[in-house]
């Protein structure tokens, strides 16, 4: 997909309640403040909320909007919030009718992000390792997954990692129905022959049609820098290398590189900044969180 000289980032994580939002929304905020027009776009369909962190009490235009054709364009739909060179498409009204567009609207919609006038787009994925989150966080050519120093959230995050990859193998090779119901059946945790890891799948995948491996490989696995993890809610010195052991373990049983970009502290006044409907960055900006955030942004971008 052709972004042109966009930062296009995706940020997921399996899990909902880990503060993926919250860093999707305080990145964006800290790229807006060192001068980078900046769009959030809140994908997750089905619970928006980026609106409640961006100071944006109530969206008077939405995404609903647009697909209904009442705006020709999506920048007609963008909204400004409090905050200079920040921007929001929100998606926060009549949330049943947009949680599963399209694929005309997905399209139309893809195609109008691509024309936004901004320098960075941030796309704010749906908790869950279904379908649409993985497309969503596929389309952005950079993707930072988000943990917590908690097991449910390791899993979950390895599962959306691991969805992902075995749903692009199916694309590749979707015209080989043995090799499909491999994949499947690696990709399912209810199999008897789980657990079967992307590595061991691979190694039987070349062994029927190296060329299509090899071009997996190429486009998920080589690339080096597609896939950042970030861990939120750090508390205590023990869990700051929570995120290492995750890439190694991503690195060795998925065969995919991971960059890790830092750790962001727990804040005890996180939910009193969301209530207020400002950016922690903002409300509190010494504070450890906004200062790793700054750091995050100075090895990313």
């Amino acid at each position: 997909m052709n972004w042109g000289d966009k930062i296009v980032i995706s940020v997921g994580g399996g899990k909902g309640g880990i503060g993926k939002s919250c860093f999707s929304g305080n990145l964006g905020t800290t790229l807006a403040q060192s001068g980078k027009k900046v769009v959030l776009v809140d994908a997750d369909l089905g619970a928006a909320n980026l609106h409640t962190i961006t100071g944006v009490s109530y969206p008077q235009k939405t995404l609903k909007d647009f697909i209904n054709k009442k705006y020709r364009h999506l920048e007609d739909v963008l909204l400004e919030t409090p905050y200079p060179n920040l921007r929001l498409l929100s998606s926060a009204s009549d949330i049943l009718s947009l949680s599963s567009p399209t694929y005309k609207e997905r399209q139309k919609l893809i195609y109008e992000i691509q024309r936004l006038d901004t320098d960075v787009i941030i796309f704010d994925i749906a908790a869950g390792t279904h379908q649409r989150a993985i497309d969503f966080f596929t389309l952005a050519p950079l993707g930072i997954i988000i943990i917590q120093p908690v097991l449910t959230s390791l899993e979950n995050a390895y599962s959306f990692l691991k969805n992902l990859l075995i749903r692009h193998l199916l694309r590749i090779f979707f015209k080989h129905k043995e090799v499909k119901s491999l994949i499947l059946k690696a990709g399912d945790p209810r199999s008897p022959d789980n657990p079967m890891e992307l590595n061991d799948l691979l190694k039987i995948l070349e062994e029927k049609d190296p060329k299509k491996v090899q071009e997996f490989r190429k486009q998920f696995i080589d690339i080096g820098n597609k896939f950042f993890i970030v861990c939120n809610g750090i508390k205590s010195p023990s869990q700051s290398i929570i995120s290492e052991k995750f890439a190694k373990i991503a690195k060795r049983y998925l065969t995919l590189n991971i960059t890790v970009l830092g750790n962001l502290p727990y804040e005890v006044a996180m939910d009193r900044a969301i209530q207020e409907r400002t950016p922690f960055v903002v409300k509190i900006p010494n504070s450890g969180y906004a200062t790793n955030m700054r750091e995050i942004i100075k090895r990313f971008v």
